[in-house]
């Protein structure tokens, strides 16, 4: 094992060696390093004028996904004129459409006829919006609706309908399903909200919703039309009911809308880290007084950020809404180098030259700041490979950002080190920059004791008269706690219990996105969609595609398509009451001819020119004599869980691959499901690439079986333990959240690196010693580090946004959590399995005696 510890320390010492030398020639020319790094910066900043910002629910939603592909296939094989043969089942995605929710404000049923009045004027109210084209010329609702038969398609409008008005006055109206006439089967529950019934029809319903279908051909004007849209209803008023409203674009406008305003209180972070920053090194010696290094800092950071926005925008990535955390993130990343490495530089030997000691200080802190870079930015890039869009783009922002931050940190911030240390060498006042006499010497000289505070002071002569309050004071009581035997059981029997509620919870953790998460309380959408998935069905339809050309007419291929609808719609999941099969409707019809495949076609053709039979229209692709491609569809019940939603999806395309038949199933809700089937095995993935990252990184830099150990094992319970808390506080797993798990790899590292890292250098005989050396020297910063970190998430506390709230949760978890591990569980292992050597820089002798079980 000694030849594992010689190795360690060639590579420490080479490295170390490398980043002395780096020091020293910073330190010979700061100015020059300063203004030469800042210029690049902000050089490379100026690229963030071709950042091109993309909002919306598909950030969340998988590239390359099956349903994507099945979408596109969709696409070539049927084409839509939404202007002439709308067909809801037959869109190949949500639609363009606004859409309105109304209930009584006594809470009356709607159901009743005395309301139909406050319908009508609704109605009314909304097929006058207008807005004007290019021209000029006004154009309302349905000069733009989607059109069948000539008519706008309206959901939900079968409610004016003579029959069903009669079936209303009468009580007759039943439910789940309506037959409005022969021909015309509707399911009430996507229409009529929150139903009662008595002996199957209704006796009660508290909501009903329209839905107001525009074309797709006119994609900018139903655009425009639905901005009027939200902009009129929110003037609505009626006395005796309430009216909640959406269109197609509400969620990813809202959604924009919320993180633009998060985004804007990073100036607060910035001020209060640069206030923290400032308070915890600012001293009340005024020569050796660090309150600039604290502001310089700060400064650095935001530089380096700059420099990435505009590197990465630059290099085409789209800023997706979640970038907006990573601001916050790498401030708590940049600040947490910064107390390292002035840690390092206070333990240097004051009587030596400035040179000397900054090369020191880099010797010592570059290579601990290097291990927890390093990590971040390779972690990120396995996040970088991700499917889903908002990860992918936040991990290649982010993980720029580290490295810019790393590289700022080892020339810009070593320069800004130097010019304060030459100060200090030169007994130059911290802010005015005069020459200064010391304490003693201006009370000699009869000063007051304001002039002595305020203008007394002299260089440090140890490192505690350089240190704050937060560096010097708890690291003293963590000290006793873990060189205490008592209480190491009480930390290892309290850790355990921990990893113990921990795992529980996290195997308890559930995938789901709740689209109401995504928008604050008081938003237009969170009212609407609130009501429409307590109120009303959230079942979609589901087409079954043949892709290829197929006779019709052989039993085989009959029997083949029955037994598929037969096996979906025995589904648990499925509504068995509904289906539009069209083979099945034109061979009961008088068109059906079968006799050849000339005539079975012209037959179809002709059945397809009936009223009953334009409801097929968008579904049969028709070449000659030849059917190329159609479609059955059946629908969904109602599903609310994101589990039951991706595990229907999935059998689903079990049912179609099992057909001998080219058949494959869509619906254009699986894009969206996609997400929760790839999720799970993505998180895992990039939290197994990450760890694996941890193992690698640290066998590299500090190649002792022991350090390696108890860095991957901490970095492993900090993640269950951040994963556990999770499902605690009320979160799930979903592509906002994976970004948060990722980053806290980061983190994890970082608390755990600095520890071990610091014990594996310090000298020490005894494993105790080394442990209260290793907490003077990385104890401190990490407090530090990790309290300016929480100072600056403090602001999303009362965030609105659900991608910037669950960041502050997770981030007061892994920081918490995080501290916990690097401050009390690590020293308590290392003080009783740490590898035990004589790591003084004169002694590089093999010990005498070594305990393989110290290893």
């Amino acid at each position: 094992m000694w030849c594992l510890y010689k190795f360690h320390k060639r590579i420490d010492d080479r490295l170390g060696a490398y980043f002395e030398k780096h020091g020293k020639l910073i330190a010979r020319h700061p100015w020059k390093t300063v203004i030469v790094v800042c210029l690049i910066d902000i050089g490379l900043g100026f690229g963030i004028f071709e950042l091109k910002p993309e909002s919306g629910i598909n950030q969340y939603v998988p590239t390359g996904s099956v349903a994507k592909k099945d979408q596109t296939m969709v696409n070539s094989l049927y084409k839509i004129n939404t202007s002439v043969n709308f067909n809801i089942q037959s869109l190949s995605d949500l639609g363009q459409y606004g859409e309105i929710i109304i209930e009584t404000k006594s809470g009356d049923s709607i159901l009743n006829y005395s309301n139909w009045k406050h319908l009508n004027n609704v109605y009314a109210f909304i097929n006058n919006i207008s807005i004007e084209d290019i021209s000029g010329s006004i154009l309302l609702y349905p000069d733009l609706c989607a059109r069948t038969d000539g008519k706008c398609v309206v959901g939900g409008s079968f409610v004016f309908e003579h029959t069903f008005i009669s079936d209303l006055k009468t009580s007759k109206i039943t439910f789940p399903t309506y037959n409005l006439s022969t021909e015309q089967t509707i399911v009430l529950d996507k229409f009529i909200g929150d139903v009662k019934t008595e002996g199957g029809f209704i006796s009660h319903a508290s909501s009903i919703k329209f839905r107001f279908n525009l074309q797709g051909e006119l994609f900018d004007l139903s655009r425009k039309w639905e901005e009027k849209f939200v902009e009129m209803m929110a003037t609505f008023t009626n006395s005796d009911i309430t009216v909640k409203y959406s269109h197609s674009n509400s969620l990813s406008e809202e959604l924009s809308k919320n993180v633009t305003g998060d985004i804007s209180v990073f100036s607060i972070t910035f001020t209060l880290m640069i206030i923290f920053a400032c308070f915890a090194l600012m001293g009340s010696n005024c020569v050796d007084n660090r309150y600039f290094l604290g502001l310089s800092g700060v400064l650095s950071t935001c530089l380096a950020i700059l420099a990435a926005f505009g590197v990465v925008s630059l290099c085409g990535a789209k800023f997706v809404d979640i970038v907006g955390i990573m601001p916050f993130l790498i401030l708590g990343i940049g600040v947490d180098d910064m107390f390292i490495l002035l840690s390092c530089l206070a333990e240097t030997n004051c009587d030596d030259d400035v040179e000397i000691r900054i090369g020191t200080a880099l010797k010592h802190g570059g290579t601990t700041i290097t291990i927890t870079s390093l990590t971040d930015i390779i972690a990120f890039c396995a996040g970088a490979a991700s499917v889903f869009p908002s990860v992918r783009y936040f991990s290649w922002y982010t993980g720029c950002a580290v490295l810019f931050c790393y590289l700022n940190y080892v020339t810009l911030y070593i320069g800004i080190m130097t010019i304060n240390e030459q100060r200090v060498s030169k007994e130059l006042h911290w802010f005015t920059c005069y020459k200064t006499e010391s304490r003693d010497t201006l009370k000699e000289y009869g000063k007051s004791k304001a002039w002595v505070i305020c203008c007394g002071g002299a260089p440090r002569t140890t490192r505690e008269e350089v240190e704050g309050p937060i560096e010097k004071y708890p690291k003293l009581v963590i000290n006793k706690i873990v060189s205490n035997k008592p209480a190491k059981v009480i930390i290892i029997v309290l850790f355990l219990a921990y990893l113990a509620v921990s795992s529980w919870r996290a195997s308890q953790f559930r995938e789901d996105l709740d689209l109401r998460n995504l928008v604050p309380t008081e938003s237009y959408y969170y009212k609407f969609y609130d009501t429409n998935i307590k109120h009303f069905s959230q079942g979609f339809f589901v087409s079954f595609n043949v892709r290829s050309e197929t006779d019709y007419r052989r039993d085989f291929i009959v029997e083949n398509i029955n037994s598929v609808f037969k096996k979906s719609k025995e589904d648990k999941d499925m509504f068995n009451h509904f289906q539009l099969y069209w083979l099945e409707s034109y061979m009961k019809s008088p068109q059906f001819d079968n006799t050849t495949l000339t005539n079975f076609t012209l037959g179809l053709r002709k059945f397809l020119n009936t009223t009953y039979g334009t409801i097929f229209i968008n579904d049969i692709l028709i070449n000659g004599n030849s059917i190329i491609a159609s479609r059955f569809h059946i629908h969904s019940r109602s599903l609310i869980k994101s589990s039951d939603q991706a595990s229907l999806m999935i059998r689903l395309r079990d049912i179609a691959k099992s057909s001998p038949l080219p058949v494959f199933v869509f619906s254009p809700n699986f894009i969206f499901y996609e997400q929760y089937v790839q999720i799970v095995p993505q998180t895992i993935q990039t939290l197994v690439i990450a760890v694996s990252v941890v193992f690698l990184v640290t066998a590299i830099f500090m190649p002792l079986p022991v350090l390696i150990l108890l860095v991957t094992m901490s970095v492993s319970m900090i993640m269950v333990g951040v994963i556990g808390m999770m499902e605690i506080w009320g979160l799930t797993l979903s592509s906002v959240t994976m970004i948060h798990i990722i980053m806290c790899v980061g983190f994890s590292v970082d608390f755990s690196a600095h520890i071990c890292h610091a014990y594996a250098h310090i000298p020490g005989k005894d494993r105790q010693s080394k442990v209260s050396s290793a907490l003077n020297v990385a104890g401190g910063p990490i407090l530090n580090g990790a309290l300016s970190s929480f100072i600056g998430i403090s602001v999303l506390a009362s965030s609105q946004s659900y991608i910037f709230f669950s960041f502050f949760k997770v981030m007061s978890i892994v920081l918490v959590v995080g501290v916990m591990h690097a401050i009390f569980l690590l020293p308590v292992l290392l003080s009783l399995k740490g590898p035990l050597y004589d790591t003084s820089e004169n002694n590089s002798k093999e010990p005498e005696h070594i305990e393989f079980d110290d290893i």
